[in-house]
Protein backbone atom coordinates (compact mmCIF):
# COMPACT_ATOMS: atom_id res chain seq x y z
CA UNK A 1 0.00 0.00 0.00
CA UNK A 2 2.98 2.27 -0.27
CA UNK A 3 2.89 5.14 -2.64
CA UNK A 4 3.78 4.89 -6.29
CA UNK A 5 7.44 5.04 -7.29
CA UNK A 6 8.68 3.48 -4.03
CA UNK A 7 10.70 0.36 -4.75
CA UNK A 8 12.35 -2.40 -2.74
CA UNK A 9 15.41 -1.19 -0.85
CA UNK A 10 14.64 2.47 -1.49
CA UNK A 11 15.47 5.09 1.12
CA UNK A 12 13.78 8.49 1.21
CA UNK A 13 15.03 11.51 3.09
CA UNK A 14 12.61 14.08 4.49
CA UNK A 15 14.78 17.08 5.40
CA UNK A 16 13.88 19.05 8.50
CA UNK A 17 10.94 16.75 9.21
CA UNK A 18 8.86 18.03 6.31
CA UNK A 19 5.46 16.43 6.88
CA UNK A 20 3.33 14.87 4.19
CA UNK A 21 0.11 12.97 3.94
CA UNK A 22 -0.81 9.90 1.96
CA UNK A 23 -0.46 10.05 -1.80
CA UNK A 24 -3.74 10.79 -3.55
CA UNK A 25 -5.59 7.51 -4.04
CA UNK A 26 -3.61 5.60 -1.39
CA UNK A 27 -6.41 5.65 1.18
CA UNK A 28 -8.97 4.45 -1.35
CA UNK A 29 -6.55 1.72 -2.49
CA UNK A 30 -6.30 0.42 1.10
CA UNK A 31 -10.07 0.12 1.68
CA UNK A 32 -10.93 -3.52 2.20
CA UNK A 33 -7.29 -4.66 2.28
CA UNK A 34 -6.63 -7.26 4.95
CA UNK A 35 -2.85 -7.07 4.98
CA UNK A 36 0.24 -5.82 3.20
CA UNK A 37 3.56 -7.53 2.59
CA UNK A 38 5.47 -4.30 3.12
CA UNK A 39 7.69 -3.07 5.89
CA UNK A 40 8.58 0.59 6.29
CA UNK A 41 10.91 2.02 8.91
CA UNK A 42 11.08 5.68 9.90
CA UNK A 43 14.09 7.00 11.81
CA UNK A 44 13.96 10.26 13.74
CA UNK A 45 17.36 11.61 14.73
CA UNK A 46 18.27 14.19 17.32
CA UNK A 47 20.98 15.60 15.07
CA UNK A 48 20.90 16.17 11.31
CA UNK A 49 22.18 13.37 9.12
CA UNK A 50 25.01 14.11 6.72
CA UNK A 51 24.46 13.05 3.11
CA UNK A 52 27.49 11.33 1.63
CA UNK A 53 28.78 11.77 -1.90
CA UNK A 54 27.89 8.13 -2.57
CA UNK A 55 24.27 8.80 -1.56
CA UNK A 56 24.12 11.83 -3.83
CA UNK A 57 25.27 9.65 -6.76
CA UNK A 58 22.20 7.41 -6.44
CA UNK A 59 19.66 10.14 -5.74
CA UNK A 60 16.36 9.81 -7.58
CA UNK A 61 16.04 13.48 -8.47
CA UNK A 62 12.43 13.14 -9.59
CA UNK A 63 11.20 11.72 -6.29
CA UNK A 64 10.77 15.06 -4.56
CA UNK A 65 8.27 16.24 -7.18
CA UNK A 66 6.46 12.89 -7.38
CA UNK A 67 4.09 14.21 -4.72
CA UNK A 68 2.92 16.90 -7.15
CA UNK A 69 1.28 14.40 -9.54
Amino acid sequence: MSRKHVTRGMITLHPAGIPHGPQPGAVEKSIGAKETGELAVMVDTFRPLQITEEALKIENEGYVMSWAE
